[in-house]
């Protein structure tokens, strides 16, 4: 049997060496991709879609080759909502909250003039069967050195979302969006004390 934390720190170890997934090279996809495979291979949860106290907390995002650029605009984080001011991205992180549903990607950033800011595209989510969830995103929050803005997404803008929990553990995650992209997150805090919704 494969070393589940061997694996775990492997993976977390080629996600540090993209960047998130900003300088994947094909060598490293290659390599992130057959771990992922090996660690899929172990998940011991067998409904991770319900498994409520594993799923909940700030997640931080290790990896993902859905194609972000560090060098980007507040209307690419957004799927449009928000104008396309320039940003370079610091860090992107998640907050689930299986009691009430809550699904939010937040993206911490630097402007134009350096100065810090984030996003955060609130959203929902709820189980699909055992292994897949449904995402839908409502709003988009922005708060940075002007204060905070807060706008609603079009109907149709963003359609729904869905993506397979293809493993879970109480600090590690991995996702496959329906679309092929793979995510890797691993969890910070299992009960942030303020969602970045509230704040």
């Amino acid at each position: 049997m494969a070393d589940i934390f061997a694996l775990r720190r492997q993976l977390a170890e080629l996600g540090a060496q993209t960047e998130m997934g900003f300088r994947e090279t094909a060598g490293l996809g290659a390599e992130i991709r057959a771990c992922a495979a090996q660690l899929e291979a172990c998940n011991a949860c067998e409904e991770p879609t319900r498994a409520a106290a594993l799923l909940r907390g700030r997640w931080r995002l290790l990896y993902s080759n859905f194609g972000f650029a560090r060098e980007t605009t507040l209307a690419r984080l957004t799927f449009g909502v928000l104008p396309p001011e320039p940003v370079s991205v610091v860090e992107m992180l998640q907050e689930v909250d299986p009691a009430n549903g809550h699904y939010d990607n937040l993206v911490s950033y630097t402007d134009a003039a350096g100065e810090p800011g984030l996003v955060v595209m609130i959203g929902a989510f709820c189980p699909v069967d055992e292994r897949r969830i449904d995402i839908r995103f409502s709003h988009a929050l922005q708060t940075g050195p002007a204060g905070q803005v807060r706008l609603p997404v079009e109907h149709g803008r963003i359609p729904p979302l869905q993506s397979d929990i293809t493993y879970l553990d109480d600090g590690f995650r991995l996702h496959r969006s329906t679309t092929g992209g793979l995510y890797m997150f691993e969890r910070l805090d299992d009960a942030p004390m303020r969602w970045a919704r509230e704040s």
